[in-house]
């Protein structure tokens, strides 16, 4: 059973990261910003693989972990960013509060698949924080210079 939700969960994710870009009108912007980081991910994966870091320390690159990075990033961008024809109305509020509660119960099951993944011996506590703490640099690096162009203040597709 742990095994199928472990298959689960980055897709089930990806999709509810879909959707909320989609209903922010920023699907076109998250898809370039989204493919660019994971694009990075995927050369960091295979630099890592090549030179054997991990190995070396005797630890193993949790790719699980690594390629969900950027959608916690694109979560935290549309919690932070200043909405579509944003007013400051009690809409907003709700969409903000909507995402902030999407933000939080992505971090809380992502904990609970990184205990999933060290429960079915996919990977240790170690490989998933040093997975972490080498990745998310270059996915906040990704987005703030991808930012300008992608996230303009105007917040909509046309500025692409």
């Amino acid at each position: 059973m742990g095994e199928i939700v472990a298959d689960f969960y980055t897709p089930l994710l990806a999709t509810g990261v879909f959707w909320m870009l989609f209903r922010e009108g920023r699907l076109l912007a998250g898809v370039f910003f989204l493919s660019v980081s994971l694009l990075i991910v995927l050369l960091f994966s295979a630099l890592e693989a090549y030179f054997g870091f991990w190995k070396s320390w005797g630890l193993d690159f949790s790719t699980h972990s690594a390629i969900l990075i950027p959608f916690y990033q694109m979560l935290l961008v549309l919690v932070l960013l200043p909405k579509v024809g944003g007013t400051g109305s009690l809409l907003c509020w709700r969409i903000r509060l909507r995402q902030g509660a999407a933000l939080a119960a992505a971090l809380i099951t992502g904990v609970g698949y990184g205990g999933l993944m060290i429960e079915l011996n996919y990977h240790t506590l170690a490989d998933i924080l040093t997975t972490v703490i080498s990745i998310y640099p270059l996915v906040w690096i990704c987005f703030h210079l991808l930012q300008p162009a992608v996230f303009s203040n105007s917040g909509t597709e046309k500025s692409l």
